[in-house]
């Protein structure tokens, strides 16, 4: 993998980090049989496990307790720095954009989905945000947690079929659209989204990838390259709450501080 700039050097180091951690829980589970799950380390495990008086009781455990703070640190801070989390931290984020590059990698010609029907589809896990948020409260998630790819996953040896045919399709679909979980599914990312939009509606100051009018000249690298299929070539600031900031479009783009993240006007 071929690395230019030092953000782009320090996000690979930081994916690779939290991917073995995963790793390392998940052999530690399997093999040693440690008491907890890698579904503990979800910042949306809150949701799959429901608001229910085991959940509150369960605040009581240190590694449960941990997750939960750690999730509302990830959402205070995508109200001002958007989905970093999704980019640097996210285990699955990261298999998913290796797994797309890894097939992909001999292809000369990136193939995207029309960004008319992107904008249709994105729309899909503002659902499941919703769905599984009745479920918790109702406290009925056991039926969303079945279909959880991160649960199934935590659950190894033991088999949770439904859940790992979701991983699994994620994983297969995930060869030919990148991040289609990210985009289209993940209801934390849904979640994340809305406190973005909050931050803008208060007025927070927000830090977006900027494009240099003056410097670009629209070869349209920059949203051909783009893993959440965002068009950058729109608007001065990339305003989509979409964007997971990967610099990607940076790297990607021909002419140098073109694309630079910086604090909105």
């Amino acid at each position: 993998m071929r690395i230019k700039n030092p953000v782009h050097t320090l996000r690979f180091i930081v994916q690779l980090l939290f991917l073995l951690i995963s790793m390392l829980f998940l052999a530690g589970i399997i093999v040693c049989g440690l008491p907890y799950t890698i579904h503990n380390l979800c910042p949306y495990s809150a949701v799959c496990f429901g608001f229910s008086k085991n959940f509150l009781c369960s605040l009581n455990s240190s590694a449960f307790g941990l997750t939960i703070a750690f999730s509302f640190l990830i959402l205070v801070l995508a109200i001002f720095f958007g989905r970093l989390f999704c980019s640097f931290i996210c285990p699955l984020g990261t298999i998913q954009e290796y797994i797309f590059a890894l097939f992909n990698k001999k292809s000369k010609k990136k193939k995207q989905v029309p960004h008319y029907l992107e904008r249709r589809f994105s729309l899909v896990k503002y659902g499941v945000l919703a769905v599984t948020a009745i479920l918790a409260i109702a406290g009925i998630s056991y039926i969303y947690i079945r279909f959880c790819p991160i649960y199934a996953i935590s659950m190894l040896p033991y088999i949770a079929v439904l859940g790992l045919i979701l991983a699994l399709l994620i994983i297969i679909v995930g060869i030919f659209i990148e991040r289609f979980w990210c985009r289209y599914l993940c209801p934390y990312a849904a979640l994340l989204n809305l406190f973005q939009y909050l931050g803008k509606v208060v007025g927070f100051p927000r830090f977006k990838i900027h494009r240099n009018l003056e410097r670009c000249n629209d070869c349209g690298f920059c949203s051909l390259n783009c893993p959440m299929n965002i068009d950058l070539t729109e608007e001065e600031y990339v305003n989509n709450l979409d964007c997971i900031l990967c610099f990607r479009c940076s790297k990607k783009c021909p002419k140098p501080d073109t694309l630079v993240w910086k604090k909105d006007k």
